[in-house]
């Protein structure tokens, strides 16, 4: 397996897809979260009983504790890149891409900016479509699983993908905005 580092917004998508722990061990990579991506990570939105949305706190401790994804810190060699890229970054995005630059990690990020830097820095990036997309494939997905965990993820942590984000003609396929499948969708 290949490790692979994820900054706050890309973590905060996928808790919001409500199934953590079915992201973590579907997924081909090994993954990290630096501390200041997970101090970034607050909540996610949710429908209390009396329908009024709410905000849920965001608890990865189990995974954490089980070692489904780890906790990093800059060590020596990433402390001057992590500087200079704080200078214009997030402190998690920053983190985040000093230590994927350094140890030749993948970045998940949907900030364009941190996307641009990392690109710099050739560093290579998936975002949420694309790990959402993966993790259907390899968990074999129906169509409605998958248009459950995007709504839980577009109402949560009110994320959709920019036009010219990768996968986005995908999730679109299955959240009905553009629909050129007749709302059924491909999980290829």
């Amino acid at each position: 397996m290949s490790d692979a580092i994820v900054d706050a917004c890309c973590f905060i998508n996928v808790y919001a897809s409500r199934d953590l722990r079915g992201f973590l061990t579907a997924s081909s990579w090994t993954w990290h979260i630096p501390q200041p991506a997970l101090a970034e990570s607050l909540y996610i939105r949710v429908t209390n009983d009396d329908g009024e949305e709410d905000r849920k706190r965001i608890d990865p401790q189990a995974c954490l504790d089980e070692g489904l994804i780890t906790l990093v810190n800059v060590e020596d060699a990433e402390a001057a890149l992590y500087v200079q890229l704080a200078g214009e970054l997030d402190d998690g995005e920053a983190m985040a891409l000093a230590i994927a630059k350094l140890r030749g990690w993948i970045l998940a990020t949907d900030d364009r900016k941190a996307q641009r830097f990392a690109n710099h820095q050739g560093v290579e990036v998936i975002t949420t479509p694309e790990l959402i997309q993966d993790w259907a494939k390899s968990a074999s997905m129906t169509p409605t699983k998958i248009k459950a965990l995007l709504g839980n993820i577009e109402s949560g942590a009110r994320y959709a993908p920019a036009e010219n984000a990768p996968g986005y003609g995908w999730w679109m396929s299955f959240t009905g905005e553009t629909d050129p499948t007749g709302g059924a969708g491909t999980i290829t």
